[in-house]
């Protein structure tokens, strides 16, 4: 144990919690503030000599520029820079409960297939923050990634290695590099400056690693072979050991592990899309919960305490029951009243609501929101959106779908509304022939449309041939 006990006449040290080349971290107390935080000790030694001093303000700076990154997979920094006491330097930071990912993965193997792609898509998100703010991690590994209880996934050691590695010859040993072997980029392995593309090959590894439950070229026999491969090797496919990964997974890996940069990109918002998207349609693996939350629980139920994440994040996968044909039911009730503002609000409400999921519902209800304008005096407005709204049925539908024929019986109530009665008596013309063929004669809608046409036999010169207000409905379109 360090015989440093409290640092920076403020910290008081409790029991260290990690460790690594540079130091330790101990998990500690604020005395000013009496909370239980982080406080990361960099070994004195690393920092002899007469350079100690600007290591200690780059130090300062690099941990300024962390705490600008402002994301919630990132440690909130309180404080940071050198003990006078005992010459070393700390850091103050939030405490994380939970596990680290490379304890995880020890203990499970390889991760389920909802478990890799939401811990990939939050690394995704931490990085492009820190992308943003020109902090680039280089050494991004299973230890410094940590499991929090309510599933948020956590990145350490944010910059501090760079910084330390720029100013004291003395961190690494000869021919050493920054970064750890079997996450680092191949330029990181030819001593190249390392960008955000170094950090998504990082990404790319571990994404591997949690699939397959083994490290990148692990089987290698030496750490020449293994620096070898990450220069001219590419891996067998996730899917080739992992049958139940998503398809798209193997595409991701593969450009992620680029030997180039540039084939890579680096752009961390648009990985981190594309493993969402993976995530939305994976199946819900319910893995056990060990000494961490479940790292899908920030996508299903992302506000729910730890205590009742489970049971939340499946009240959210709980598909939700589908109400459209009641909310129908209440439009027409409506329209049929009279109650024509009630109605209006509520197709248009169901088709903002159907727009992805159901499209020709929400086209439907874009038919019965015009119906509702020209029954309330506004047939012109009704009509000029109407024929962009027969068009989408056409191309989703058909030409020769029941709703795209109602939609055009219903634009010729409408031509007729605005006082272009010969129009509306051409289309009408026709609409019958088309709707037998159809939908056959003897359907109730060619019966209808038949009947009128012959009510009307004489195209008008003028005015509308028949109400203003639309009495029929143009019914649901085909489910």
């Amino acid at each position: 144990m360090s015989s440093l006990q409290v640092v920076a006449d403020r910290y008081q040290l409790v029991r260290p919690i990690g460790a690594g080349g540079m130091g330790r971290v101990w998990q500690a107390v604020d005395q000013r503030l009496d909370r239980e935080i982080a406080v990361k000790l960099v070994k004195p030694d690393l920092l002899d000599g007469p350079q100690r001093y600007e290591a200690a303000a780059r130090f300062r700076r690099e941990a300024r520029v962390t705490a600008q990154i402002g994301h919630p997979g990132v440690p909130a920094i309180f404080d940071a820079g050198l003990d006078e006491d005992s010459g070393e330097l700390f850091l103050a930071m939030a405490y994380l409960p939970g596990l680290n990912l490379r304890d995880l993965l020890d203990e499970t193997g390889p991760l389920p297939a909802d478990w890799t792609l939401a811990v990939g898509a939050q690394l995704a998100s931490v990085l492009e923050a820190a992308h943003a703010k020109q902090v680039i991690h280089r050494d991004l590994k299973p230890a410094n990634i940590i499991v929090g209880p309510q599933g948020l996934v956590h990145v350490v050691d944010f910059g501090i290695a760079a910084v330390l590695d720029a100013g004291a010859a003395r961190l690494t040993a000869t021919g050493d590099k920054p970064g750890t072997l079997n996450y680092m980029a191949p330029e990181q392995i030819r001593a190249q400056p390392a960008g955000p593309a170094a950090d998504l090959y990082a990404l790319g590894a571990l994404l591997y690693e949690m699939s397959t439950g083994e490290r990148l070229f692990a089987d290698r026999g030496s750490a020449y072979e293994v620096q070898t491969a990450h220069l001219k090797e590419l891996p067998e496919p996730v899917r080739r050991r992992r049958p139940d990964m998503p398809t798209g997974l193997d595409g991701l890996v593969s450009r992620l592990l680029s030997k180039e940069p540039a084939d890579r990109g680096s752009d961390a918002a648009a990985v981190y899309l594309r493993l969402a998207e993976l995530l939305a349609t994976a199946p819900v693996s319910e893995t056990p919960i060990r000494d961490c939350g479940d790292p899908t629980w920030p996508f299903r139920a992302p506000l729910a305490p730890a205590r009742v994440a489970a049971e939340a994040a499946k009240l959210a996968a709980a598909p939700a029951p589908d109400r459209s044909a009641e909310r129908i039911a209440e439009a027409d009730l409506a329209y049929g009243a009279g109650d024509y503002n009630t109605a209006l609000r509520v197709f248009r409400s169901l088709a903002k609501d159907s727009e992805t999921p159901d499209p020709a519902l929400a086209l439907h209800c874009q038919v019965r929101a015009a119906q509702c304008l020209a029954a309330m005096g506004n047939a012109a407005s009704a009509l000029a959106g109407l024929s962009s709204v027969i068009e989408r049925q056409r191309r989703l539908l058909g030409e020769r779908a029941r709703p795209v024929l109602r939609s055009r019986r219903v634009e010729v109530d409408m031509l007729a509304a605005v006082g272009s009665g010969p129009e509306a008596h051409r289309r009408l013309a026709g609409l019958v022939p088309e709707m037998a063929a159809a939908l056959g004669p003897d359907d109730a809608d060619t019966i209808e449309a038949e009947r009128l046409l012959r009510a009307w036999s004489v195209p008008p010169q003028a005015g509308p041939g028949w109400p203003s207000q639309p009495s029929a409905s143009p019914g649901s379109p085909s489910r």
